[in-house]
């Protein structure tokens, strides 16, 4: 096989063993089980090109397979960053050792809200008066202060008279409270790792954005979990 084809082929290697010895997949252009597919290009006509495993196997064995050989990548030593292992827990592929669910704590406890990004202010804090400004709707804020305003301002989920840096402050006590409740989950299209404090206080952290996504007080935790948006959840504490 050529070398260029041989790249190609290269993420089947984490599979290789398992599903040849079983005969699902075969290394060749065999019609059922081959990795060695046909496409048609404007320029060169028929080429060879890499089959799916979708396309081999179906929705579900396909999904089966990779875990299969995810669960190899993530049973192999190596220095997982904490996004890394919040993904694993999440997709089920591992647990945290008492080391690693240290890690992940402290890790999110710095990270804080994105000082680089920024977030539309929205109506909910429409009409505010921060930093000698009246807040448009439409205003662009950093996000830490946007839920600050939301939440502690406008929604009064904090006592009167919390600062940003109070407010900050909370968040991070509640991330490190060996008594608050945590779960990871994926939110529409993002993995989190949410922090359920015994004052209702609720910390969320994105693995996409490597930052805080939030910090609240909502009504009740059923009513965050049960969002429809959510799925895949699991409890840590």
């Amino acid at each position: 096989m050529a070398g260029n084809c041989k790249r190609g082929f290269a993420g089947f290697t984490g599979l290789q063993g398992k599903q040849t010895a079983e005969g699902m997949i075969t290394f060749d252009d065999n019609p059922m089980t081959g990795i060695v597919g046909r496409k048609y290009d404007p320029v060169w006509g028929s080429m060879r090109a890499e089959r799916s495993l979708l396309s081999i196997l179906g929705a579900d064995k396909a999904k089966m397979y990779t875990r299969l050989a995810l669960m190899g990548v993530a049973q192999q030593a190596g220095d997982h960053t904490v996004d890394d292992l919040i993904q694993m827990v999440g997709i089920g592929l591992r647990d945290l050792t008492p080391d690693e669910f240290q890690r992940v704590v402290t890790h999110v406890a710095n990270a804080g809200f994105d000082p680089d990004r920024l977030e539309r202010a929205g109506s909910r804090i429409a009409g505010l008066l921060w930093n000698g400004k009246v807040v448009k709707g439409g205003d662009l804020l950093p996000p830490g202060e946007v839920h600050y305003l939301r939440h502690v301002v406008a929604g009064r989920e904090w006592p009167e008279g919390t600062s940003i840096n109070d407010y900050y402050a909370s968040l991070r006590s509640t991330i490190v409270d060996s008594t608050t409740k945590i779960v990871i989950s994926r939110y529409g299209n993002f993995w989190q790792i949410g922090f359920w404090g015994v004052d209702g206080t609720w910390v969320e952290y994105r693995v996409q954005y490597r930052y805080w996504s939030t910090g609240l007080r909502p009504t009740s935790l059923e009513k965050v979990i049960n969002s429809k948006y959510r799925k895949f959840v699991k409890w840590l504490r």
